[in-house]
């Protein structure tokens, strides 16, 4: 047999997802049923008909009255039937039997039933629970893919999000793998050509400093040859002239005697003995104004002679020593006449130097190298510049490896402080020893750069270097 249930409960709300308890009928329907006439089991849909028909079918009177009954009315029938007293007996014993017969099927169908329908109630309970715990568990299930669905569409987003990040970034790190690659290739070719260009220098200054010493060397001999001579052709003119004043003297007496033994004391006499007088005079202050002369240059050149041998001396210390003053690693240095000097730095190539000064007290001697001009490839584009460390007194006292880091600042000279925006560069460096012929490091300035804003101004600049470690 089949169950059939019919059930109507209210919707679930759309919040909060709670079940509402159902209000449920239930009909139960057998799928076969058994005839009352003929015992026979027939189907739902065609018992109905069966038992009109089988009602109607005609059967003789089992009292043998032959009389022919339909058997819905067989019943009434033998209550009616003439032949009932006779068979009364035996009918009654018959029927009894078979009505226990029944009462027996009849107890035992209905003890099946009810067994039958004990056990659809509890699956339809089950059921019920079940279909119950199925839609708490449908609008928990709706709740959470609800929130999955968002979860993921922000995820979604932010993974497209993060995927166009990665792809710039990767775009941005190629472009400037790509020009990080043509820099080094760039500043490998310019260091190639600086190490050529300084070692072609090197040797040019070396021929110049051994040119130099040799024309040092050839000056100096030439000004004590000249000195030599000078002395001698002073005692010579000493002598000379104190030959000449004796033969003066000498002839003058000669004249005076001459003359007061052959004219007397004529007027005439007189008057010329008087000029003679006059002019002997004037003999004698020359010759005296010549010796006081002579005793002049002597003592200038031999004061020339010492001031020469102290400045040989001093040059050296004074180049070293006295060049230094700034101890403090913060040199201001205004470079006056800018375009004077960047037109002889191009027609001449000329290096300008900074006063010397030091990162601190008795350390490391420093100056700035400025080719205005520029160098090898960066010529006629850039300011080149760079940061020395030159050979000081206390050199072997400081601690080496020498490794410094340093601002280059151009000032902005806006008259308006607030306005102004200098121009900076950070540089390092290094030299390993005192001995150590250091290798420049440069750094360029474009040429549009300075002569932006006011970092020129009055056709002067100024450069600030602060010593950072």
């Amino acid at each position: 047999m089949s169950l059939t249930k019919t059930s109507s409960r209210k919707d679930l709300t759309d919040q909060n997802l709670i079940p509402i308890q159902p209000k449920s009928t239930t009909i139960v329907k057998y799928e076969k049923s058994s005839c009352l006439f003929c015992n026979e089991w027939f189907d739902a849909q065609t018992f109905t008909e069966h038992l009109i028909h089988c009602g109607q079918v005609l059967e003789e009177c089992p009292n043998g009255c032959q009389a022919f009954i339909p058997r819905i009315r067989m019943r009434s029938h033998l209550k009616e039937c003439p032949r009932t007293n006779q068979q009364n007996l035996s009918n009654q014993q018959r029927l009894s039997v078979s009505m226990d017969r029944l009462d027996r099927q009849s107890d035992q169908r209905l003890l099946v039933i009810e067994q039958d329908v004990g056990t659809i109630r509890s699956v339809l309970n089950e059921e019920i629970r079940q279909r119950l715990h199925l839609i708490t568990d449908v609008g928990n299930i709706r709740k959470q893919n609800q929130v999955v669905e968002d979860w993921t569409r922000d995820t979604e987003r932010a993974i497209d999000d993060l995927r166009r990040q990665m792809e710039e970034e990767t775009a941005r790190k190629a472009f400037a793998i790509e020009q990080n690659q043509l820099d080094v290739q760039y500043c490998c070719d310019v260091t190639q050509s600086l190490k050529e260009q300084v070692e072609t220098r090197l040797d040019e200054a070396q021929k110049l400093v051994n040119q130099l010493s040799a024309d040092v060397t050839l000056h100096q001999n030439q000004l004590n040859d000249n000195i030599l001579k000078l002395e001698e052709l002073i005692f010579e003119n000493e002598r000379l002239n104190r030959e000449k004043f004796f033969q003066i003297e000498e002839f003058l007496q000669q004249i005076n005697e001459d003359i007061k033994t052959r004219l007397g004391n004529s007027d005439y006499v007189t008057s010329k003995q008087a000029t003679l007088d006059y002019e002997v005079k004037n003999v004698k202050n020359i010759v005296c104004e010549t010796e006081e002369r002579c005793d002049k240059l002597d003592r200038a050149l031999h004061q020339t002679m010492q001031n020469l041998s102290d400045l040989e001396t001093q040059m050296a210390m004074q180049q070293r020593i006295a060049s230094v003053q700034n101890i403090r690693g913060h040199l201001i240095w205004r470079i006056k006449d800018y375009s004077k000097k960047l037109d002889e730095s191009k027609q001449y190539d000329t290096i300008l130097h900074s006063a010397m000064f030091s990162n601190k007290a008795f350390s490391y001697a420093l100056r700035l190298d400025i080719y205005l001009n520029g160098k090898g490839t960066w010529k006629g584009r850039n300011m080149i510049a760079c940061l020395n460390v030159l050979s000081g007194e206390y050199d072997p006292l400081l601690a080496w490896p020498c490794r410094l880091q340093a601002e280059i600042i151009i000032r902005d000279q806006s008259s308006n402080a607030a306005d102004a925006e200098d121009y900076v560069k950070t540089i390092f460096v290094r030299k390993k020893s005192d001995d150590f012929i250091q290798s420049n490091q440069y750094f360029h300035i474009p040429h549009k750069v300075i002569t932006s804003r006011n970092y020129l101004r009055n056709d002067s600049m100024f450069i600030e270097v602060r010593v950072l470690k």
